[in-house]
């Protein structure tokens, strides 16, 4: 994809799915990977050119359950790109990849703090049993933990000053 962001700009756009179209066998959509490429003004003009009736398709999930918001929680670069895909379909927010893990949790698991926290504002109005979905994988495993286990030390205290009730809570382990 680099240096080839017109190409496929132009490509998505003859595509019945456009830039959800499915592009490896791991079911990657064209987004998915033009945000692992780090492409992130191409993965803006993607979904400025998607259209609305292709909305309800930004939640699908490749091989391992993430969506294109669970990539984009892996860059601090990309804030504004995760503001664009909310806006665009809210109930991202809300989904687990295959490992129980949302894309608030992923923002922890690789240390992104301005993407958490962005991502943490925006489940801020959720009381404690509420943020549980968020902020703990199925198996127990909390944010403060895998930003713990990651080596992300700035951002675990950060998590164990807004998340309190995290502190004392035991893994599946």
């Amino acid at each position: 994809m680099k240096g080839n962001t017109k190409s496929v700009a132009d490509l998505c756009l003859k595509l019945q799915d456009h830039a959800l179209h499915v592009i490896t066998v791991t079911d990657d959509t064209v987004l998915h990977m033009a945000t692992y490429a780090k492409e992130a003004s191409l993965v803006e003009q993607l979904l400025d050119e998607l259209p609305d009736h292709h909305l309800d398709k930004l939640t699908r999930q490749n091989g391992v359950g993430n969506t294109i918001l669970h990539e984009t929680a892996t860059s601090n670069h990309t804030v504004a790109i995760a503001r664009k895909l909310l806006k665009k379909a809210p109930g991202l927010l809300g989904m687990r990849n295959h490992n129980g893990e949302t894309a608030l949790f992923r923002a922890a698991r690789y240390g992104k703090t301005d993407m958490f926290d962005f991502l943490a504002t925006r489940v801020s109005g959720y009381d404690e049993s509420g943020l549980q979905f968020y902020v703990q994988r199925s198996d127990k495993t909390t944010i403060l933990h895998m930003a713990i286990l990651s080596l992300h030390f700035d951002l675990a205290y950060q998590i164990a000053s807004k998340y309190e009730h995290l502190i004392g809570q035991r893994d599946g382990d």
